[in-house]
């Protein structure tokens, strides 16, 4: 399959299997992903896994800010260089434009991290996580101008370990695309696979309940109602991890009767700060934090937390 020349659009840092499968089984000619970065207060520079990936392995890369104006024309100019067979698109942050779809002759593959119709935009392993689901899964499909909405290719389905946050789920996700890419690709491209319409009365979306026009998770998303059931905070640890961290503030941990115990914080605690809890479990239909944060400190135990900031009862 190395006379079938493909282009990688991506941005996450956990592209590096999709990017290896790619190398070793087609001729990759090009990786599109997002320019550098300032992050923390120093803002230090910092590149995608893509970019660093591509620099490594000599494949061509270009980088974007946007699809738009003279980063399109870019994009659309290169794309008409190498004439690539197949686009190929992993979790790549941008709305990708019909006139880019238009110029690879609609033969791009966006591989999409849920079970399509189901959690339709940019968070559906979140919203498995969040809702309980006991199946996720793949889906490849030929990406049109709207959002995953396109004919489907192929579907995998994997099964939702009950203690896995979203960001163990996203990496093992990745792995499986990878290894099951070159298989579908080939198949595909010798027509062995006919592209399935999407069932549109099925179809749900990962809309943010605090920005409801937008499919990401926001940090408003992440705090915690202690008026919920410990099963559904557990959940939210889980998917809102490694970003953003399900939060909340220290005060208002004195009257959450979902945990495990009564809280009575010390005298001398200033209450106002806020809490990031990393990790939980259910224990006796209760919620029992096992890791936790308090604004301005490094990352504690439950114990550590208790011993510092709570009354003994």
């Amino acid at each position: 399959m190395k006379n079938i020349k493909v282009i990688f659009f991506g941005t996450s840092d956990r592209s590096t299997p999709i990017l290896e499968s790619l190398k070793s089984n087609f001729n990759l000619v090009l990786c599109i992903t997002k320019k550098d970065t300032k992050i923390g207060r120093k803002q230090i520079s910092k590149e995608t896994e893509v970019k660093r990936w591509a620099k490594e392995n000599n494949i061509p890369f270009l980088e974007i800010d946007s699809l738009k104006n003279d980063n399109l024309e870019q994009v659309i100019n290169k794309i008409g260089e190498i004439k690539p067979d197949y686009g190929i698109v992993a979790d790549f942050g941008f709305i990708i434009p019909k006139t880019i779809i238009d110029s690879l002759n609609d033969q791009i593959i966006n591989i999409h991290f849920s079970l399509l119709p189901k959690y339709r935009g940019a968070s559906p392993v979140q919203f498995s996580i969040l809702n309980g689901d006991d199946i996720t899964g793949i889906t490849y499909y030929l990406l049109d101008e709207n959002m995953d909405t396109g004919n489907i290719i192929s579907q995998i389905e994997y099964k939702i370990d009950t203690r896995i946050s979203s960001g163990e789920l996203y990496d093992i996700l990745f792995t499986i695309a990878a290894e099951n890419l070159p298989d579908i690709l080939k198949k595909y491209s010798e027509n062995e696979i006919t592209p399935q319409k999407q069932d549109e009365f099925k179809a749900t979306y990962t809309f943010s309940q605090t920005n409801p026009k937008h499919t990401y998770i926001f940090k408003e998303d992440a705090l915690i109602n202690w008026d919920e059931k410990p099963e559904k905070i557990e959940r939210m640890v889980r998917a809102f991890n490694p970003w953003p961290i399900a939060w909340s503030y220290l005060k208002d941990l004195e009257n959450a009767n979902c945990l495990a115990e009564k809280i009575i914080l010390k005298g001398h605690v200033d209450k106002d700060l806020k809490i990031k809890i990393f990790k939980s479990h259910i224990e006796n239909e209760k919620l029992q934090i096992d890791e936790i944060q308090v604004e301005g400190k490094n990352k504690m135990s439950w114990d550590d937390f208790r011993n510092g900031y709570l009354e003994k009862i």
